[in-house]
């Protein structure tokens, strides 16, 4: 895909530079002054001896926020899940703190055994959410590999004054720091600002406007694709929530039938072997009423949730149209666009509903043979005492 309205690559000598786009949670345990955040991370990165030095820009603290953000489910259980109680507090600030890190190779982790780390020299802007990497690209093939030491500079610096980080994957179950689509940098003259160029699968060609240094590159493509970004990892945090809370749901629905089923089974034996299931099975009332009841409870979570996911949706969306860039984001955006928008809550509520209805039925139905009988009771004793 090409954007016909970007101008024609011309490095002219410029270098070229590879830029990496993932999300890693800053968390805090307590809710504290944004000011105190950056200092306290700022002076952490600089005592540590990978980071050659460590930029930041006054906040504007109106425009810094708290964010609630969950884990991936492998790392909650289901009851956490049904009630949130796993959220975790993330920092956003706005304005990224930029460093510069340089790690031997030799130290730097490998993505997959791929053993083609490119550099030792990464230049970082991070905002608490969004992280972006840079370094100087040979033209000579993606190292899948490049990068991925920032996950490990970042959790091992922010232990130093008691904060956390949560990298989110594009899967759970990928081990990769960052987005699936690497940006190809290169430098044109004329520009006033970064412009995604084409896209092929997961490259993305970007042009930028010259600069000396590469910190002022990452700053450029960061107030460009910074704001999508954040948007993109809020959406798709909330969503992963959403289709783990769905898995939790079916999950009660399928116990709160398995109930009913041994029940209903049962009702079908002989009375020997009835007797025997239904002590075997009982109590399973109140069990379907309690697993019926957090049925209910994981879909009035979805409800709310996806109201709150479709907001975020526009906003990304809104976001990615004004700067041309969807095409960074595509990879990792479509599918769980797609079983969100798929998720359809009404066979789990007519199913609740019917097991409920059933139970409530029955009880209706002893009540009104109760009331026949201690009537005909009644009855018989006012005979007996008349006669």
């Amino acid at each position: 895909m090409t954007n016909p309205d970007a101008p024609q690559a011309s490095s002219e000598g410029k270098p070229t530079f590879l830029c990496r786009i993932g999300t890693i949670f800053l968390l805090s345990s307590v809710k504290g002054e944004f000011d105190k955040y950056q200092e306290d991370m700022c002076n952490a990165l600089q005592g540590d001896p990978r980071v050659q030095w460590v930029k930041r820009r006054k906040l504007n603290t109106d425009f810094c926020v708290h964010l609630a953000v969950y884990p991936d489910a492998n790392d909650s259980d289901s009851d956490e899940i049904m009630r949130g109680s796993d959220a975790m507090r993330a920092v956003n600030l706005d304005r990224p703190i930029l460093f510069k890190m340089v790690v031997p190779i030799k130290n730097q982790p490998q993505h997959h055994h791929a053993d083609d780390i490119p550099t030792d020299t990464y230049w970082v802007a991070w905002d608490g959410v969004v992280v972006m990497i840079l370094w100087r690209h040979d033209n000579k093939g993606l190292p899948r590999s490049g990068g991925q030491i920032v996950l490990q500079l970042l959790e091992e610096v922010c232990k130093t004054v008691s904060l956390g980080v949560l990298n989110q994957a594009c899967p759970p179950a990928c081990s990769n720091v960052f987005m699936h689509s690497d940006l190809i940098v290169n430098q044109v003259e004329g520009l006033d600002e970064p412009r995604v160029l084409e896209a092929d699968r997961t490259t993305v060609e970007i042009s930028t406007p010259p600069n000396e240094q590469p910190e002022d590159v990452l700053i450029d493509l960061f107030y460009a694709f910074g704001r999508p970004s954040l948007y993109f990892a809020r959406q798709k945090n909330l969503g992963r929530r959403i289709i783990d809370l769905e898995t939790v749901a079916w999950a009660r629905a399928s116990r709160l039938l398995s109930h009913y089923a041994a029940h209903v089974e049962a009702s079908a034996l002989p009375v020997k072997g009835r007797i025997g299931a239904r002590w075997k099975n009982r109590g399973w009332r109140s069990e379907v009423r309690s697993l019926s009841a957090q049925t209910w409870v994981c879909m009035t979570g979805i409800e709310l949730m996806l109201r709150k996911w479709k907001e975020l949706k526009n906003d990304f969306t809104d976001a990615a149209v004004e700067q041309s860039c969807m095409p960074i984001y595509e990879t990792d955006y479509t599918d769980d666009v797609a079983i969100i928008e798929s998720i359809d809550l009404s066979r789990l509520e007519s199913m609740s509903t019917q097991v409920e209805s059933r139970l409530d039925n029955r009880l209706i139905s002893l009540a009104t043979a109760g009331g026949a009988i201690s009537g005909g009771i009644t009855g018989a004793l006012v005979s007996l005492l008349g006669g």
